[in-house]
């Protein structure tokens, strides 16, 4: 009779397996977590540090906006925005200066992603521990578990 191939079960596989394959899970999303916050990082600093070079004629509302607004509303925008056009200025004036700060705060997302990242592994690693140790503990008297 041939025998079936079944795929192991969690019950099936040692702990000493999930644990790696817990770990290695945790390695692989650490290292997808670095390079999303190093790609954030690069684009988010390269847009401020250009971000000065707009002139004066460059604050307007895009065209494809204004033609799907209702006409106050495009008014009332256009104005709103030709007020604020000197705060804009002054503000793309710091911009460049700010792009200093981005390396920091991609430091600080990144150290947060990743303590959070280790924490799943070590919850996994106590769990598959905790499961191992009331498997053992759930066994017949006379019957030793595989350590």
């Amino acid at each position: 009779m041939p025998r079936s191939h079944t795929l192991p079960t969690f019950n099936r596989l040692e702990p000493a397996v999930v644990i790696v394959l817990g770990w290695v899970l945790v390695l692989l999303l650490l290292a997808l977590w670095s390079g999303l916050v190093w790609s954030g990082q690069a684009l988010l600093a390269a847009m401020l540090a250009h971000a000065g070079t707009l002139g004066v004629g460059d604050w307007s509302l895009p065209a494809a906006l204004t033609a799907w607004l209702p006409v106050p509303v495009a008014e009332w925008l256009a104005a709103l925005l030709e007020n604020l056009t000197p705060q804009l200025q002054a503000l793309a004036g710091t911009l460049p200066w700010l792009s200093g700060g981005v390396t920091v705060l991609a430091w600080v997302v990144w150290s947060v992603g990743a303590l959070l990242l280790l924490g799943v592994g070590l919850a996994v690693h106590v769990a598959v521990a905790l499961w191992r140790k009331s498997r053992n503990s759930t066994l017949p008297s006379g019957v030793t578990a595989l350590r």
